[in-house]
């Protein structure tokens, strides 16, 4: 009997850890080789937002902070990579103070273009529970784009 349940726990455990690793893997890759794209080096005649957005695109989405995802979302980086990530944040902290202000993280996904939103439904229903749940703390801290004023309604 403990070996047949040893077994079972081992058979779940190896399913566990293939599972997350084929549903999760690309969180463990940088921008650039999730695009399959190079970026390149920043030179010195480039901004400082530039050397930084052209730093950050090499590190793996999972080590990225909420400054940095605040950083890449805003400018405009693939949100197919970075939104789950800033909502897993914003999910322990709907105001997280991400370089700027209070709210900055969330401000910034929300600026993210609705048409990424109808492309992603799950992520779309994700934000607006939580947006929901948080509703008072959220509307007293930043002023909600139209599109958002629309969703919660």
């Amino acid at each position: 009997v403990e070996i047949i349940f040893k077994n079972q726990y081992l058979l779940a455990r190896k399913e566990r850890h293939n599972f997350m690793n084929k549903k999760d893997i690309w969180r463990y890759k940088s921008l650039e080789q999730l695009e399959n794209k190079t970026w390149g080096t920043a030179t010195e005649q480039d901004s400082g937002l530039i050397q930084k957005c052209l730093a950050l695109v090499k590190i793996p989405v999972v080590k990225l902070s909420a400054s940095e995802l605040r950083v890449l979302i805003g400018q405009s980086f693939n949100p197919a990579y970075l939104v789950p990530s800033a909502l897993e944040i914003l999910q322990n902290d709907v105001l997280v103070t991400a370089g700027m202000y209070s709210g900055d993280l969330l401000k910034t996904v929300l600026d993210v273009p609705a048409f990424f939103w109808e492309e992603h439904p799950d992520l779309h229903k994700s934000l607006i529970d939580m947006m929901q749940e948080r509703s008072e703390e959220i509307e007293t801290e930043i002023d909600l784009p139209e599109f958002w004023r629309k969703a919660e309604a």
